[in-house]
């Protein structure tokens, strides 16, 4: 009896060490910013200070808007509510017209690292459509800053290719995407490509439509691929240790977990005070864009599938 009693005890005193997982509604706290949820994972005492890494989900178009609980419709927040474990904070900004805005998301950027507990040598920056123009117009002007990035189905406007060289970057653009032509990112490729610049570069066109990519924010080996970058990293090589699967595609909303999925409810900001206080890999032997390496493998329904040489054909 008394052992029951001691475990039960144990059992109060751990539940009271860990800090519950929060989110949080930004409203107006950035100057020139943008409104943004942000997401804190729970900390137990002992790791209650740890710096933590920190993402940027960018959202598409249909998510815009002033209804801030918009951005919880899709993509990494929504993905935890469903039960992945994810152990970084996240902020999910909403823009109020179309397009984002690079500066404007660095001061809240800014914002969250100067209040929050994070690691700046492991922040990253994912988007889709919209987002996904987003995130690469975030790695143009801040490549120093962004330790891996991942962009669909979206494109890019900028006049030159500065800083996307510099940056592990992951493209994916559905093959059959109706909404955002696949050329968007393909012309990008080849550009990066034939001027030498896409030693870093990761580019994928699965047999997706526009919506269906969404899926890889659902998917953990997203987040294992993203957190094993580092800005500290020697050369700052792209890990190609990671394939996503066509099976693993399909399932990415069954394979998580319903009993741990969270039942998250915005809350109004707390005050925090600011807080301002090598492993080595051989680069991908790359020499034209038909040699860009792939992490999804992922099948074409009827005929073979055009692998690397898809581009090419997509060019044409």
């Amino acid at each position: 009896m008394k052992r029951a009693v001691l475990s039960v005890c144990l059992l109060v005193l751990c539940a009271a060490s860990v800090h519950a997982q929060h989110l949080y509604a930004y409203r107006d706290s950035v100057k020139d910013g943008y409104n943004f949820m942000l997401y804190e994972p729970s900390r137990s005492d002992s790791t209650l200070h740890k710096e933590l890494p920190l993402i940027l989900f960018l959202h598409g178009k249909s998510l815009s808007g002033t209804d801030l609980n918009q951005v919880l419709r899709y993509g990494t927040i929504d993905a935890v509510k469903r039960g992945l474990p994810l152990e970084a904070v996240v902020i999910a900004p909403q823009t109020e017209v179309v397009g984002w805005k690079a500066d404007r998301l660095k001061r809240v950027v800014d914002f969250v690292t100067d209040k929050y507990f994070v690691d700046t040598n492991r922040f990253y920056v994912i988007g889709m459509s919209m987002g996904g123009w987003g995130t690469l117009k975030m790695v143009h002007h801040y490549p120093d800053k962004i330790a891996a990035a991942l962009a669909m189905c979206g494109g890019y406007e900028e006049s030159t290719l500065d800083g996307l060289s510099e940056v592990p970057l992951w493209i994916i653009h559905g093959f059959r995407d109706t909404v955002t032509r696949v050329s968007y990112s393909a012309d990008l490729v080849k550009k990066l490509y034939d001027s030498g610049r896409g030693e870093r570069l990761i580019f994928d066109q699965p047999a997706c439509g526009h919506s269906e990519l969404a899926r890889v924010f659902y998917l953990p080996e997203l987040y294992d691929w993203l957190f094993e970058h580092n800005l500290q990293d020697k050369l700052r090589p792209v890990n190609l240790g990671y394939t996503i699967t066509e099976k693993k595609m399909n399932a990415a909303y069954s394979r998580l977990d319903p009993d741990k999925a969270l039942s998250l409810t915005p809350k109004r900001p707390p005050y925090i005070p600011s807080r301002r206080k090598e492993l080595e890999q051989p680069l991908p032997e790359i020499k034209s864009w038909k040699d860009l390496p792939s992490l999804i493998d992922y099948n074409w329904e009827k005929g073979p599938r055009p692998a690397y040489g898809s581009l090419g054909w997509i060019l044409r």
